[in-house]
């Protein structure tokens, strides 16, 4: 491991571990040694800085890294108004369970209190309070021991489900102190998000669905990391699918099966499949229900025909009229299903 000179090192060594390429943001005086770590580092297999043209630009390019590749947004902003820059991008982040690293400078610790150029600290334009309700994890570090702690902490809200901002705000002396402790933490294996799922619920589902006649499938946001088990289960059971305005991301325009998107400026042919009373489940998977994905909470979505099946139980909340509900590992679930479906679960329908 190449020679950690100080706290700033320390966080981009946690950025190479979890392989992260790239970290989008505006220097500026209070991050600037943030941006000589990632510049000491770059040759060496750290991320490459890319500076942004305004800090909110900055934070939704990490956002959109994150879609992407699947990995780790990065994102940082020096203190005061480059901080408070960022947060539309990052709240835009929260709202859809993006996982980003979001790193924010602080003025020096002495100067907390003393009304400092561009002071962001409780005493005055508090930006840790600002992030505290579009974040999954927000935290000063004020004291360069707790930097090994916070950067695990960070880093497994970010990850964990739902998924989402962490913000970390660094006062700039805390980056420039030598480490103190342990060297980095190998944070991958922390971050393995667990397989758990209600399997008593699954066995219920299997029968309900050996006494529907037609299914169909209503695919939300949260289906990214399941949609080859999801659309092997809809071949398999010949169910129609369509998705809400932000799931059609995950679904293939061309599959047979898929009659378009439901909700806010979506399309009449999945209206009408909605509309169907010859289908006696409709299967909502990795949706939060909101009011743009489910057309205004539409009648026909939100009835006895529901089954509802999310990784986050919150949800569930907004789906109290469903008829089963099924919270785990959505990957982990359709899998299960599609291996009784296999094994000989019987379908008494056909859809065409």
């Amino acid at each position: 491991m190449k020679q950690i000179q100080d706290n700033a090192d320390l966080i981009i060594e946690y950025l190479k571990i979890l392989k992260v390429e790239y970290v989008f943001g505006v220097p500026g005086g209070a991050i600037e040694p943030f941006y000589n770590a990632l510049a000491r580092n770059e040759k060496s297999g750290g991320p490459k800085a890319i500076v942004a043209r305004h800090e909110s630009g900055a934070a939704f390019m990490a956002d959109g890294y994150a879609r992407e590749t699947g990995k780790l947004g990065v994102c940082c902003a020096t203190t005061g108004p480059g901080t408070t820059n960022l947060l539309t991008g990052v709240a835009s982040a929260y709202a859809d369970n993006v996982p980003l690293l979001v790193i924010t400078a602080q003025t020096p610790l002495p100067k907390f209190g003393k009304n400092a150029l561009q002071e962001s600290s409780c005493t005055a334009i508090d930006t840790v309070s600002i992030f505290r309700y579009c974040t999954r994890y927000n935290t000063l570090i004020s004291h360069t021991e707790q930097l090994n702690s916070k950067m695990i902490a960070a880093i497994m809200a970010a990850n964990r489900t739902p998924a989402g901002p962490a913000h970390i705000s660094i006062p700039s002396d805390i980056f420039r102190q030598p480490i103190s402790g342990s060297m980095p933490i190998k944070t991958d294996r922390l971050i393995q998000r667990f397989s758990l799922t209600d399997n008593s619920k699954v066995d219920v589902l299997t029968d309900k669905l050996s006494d529907a006649w037609r299914i169909a499938l209503f695919l939300g946001k949260g289906c990214g990391p399941a949609i080859e088990a999801i659309t092997e289960f809809a071949e398999l059971t010949q169910a129609p699918i369509m998705t809400e305005p932000a799931g059609k991301r995950w679904m293939n325009g061309f599959h047979p099966q898929y009659r378009g998107v439901f909700g806010f400026a979506g399309h009449q042919s999945a209206v009408e499949t909605m509309q169907d009373e010859s289908i006696d489940l409709i299967i909502a998977v990795g949706t939060p229900i909101t009011e743009l994905g489910t057309g205004g909470w539409h009648s026909q979505l939100l009835s006895h025909r529901l089954v509802h099946i999310d990784s986050t139980i919150e949800h569930f909340s907004r789906s109290s009229m469903a008829q089963l509900h099924v919270c785990g590992d959505l990957k982990a679930i359709f899998e299960q299903l599609n291996k009784k479906v296999r094994q000989g679960l019987k379908w008494g329908r056909t859809w065409s």
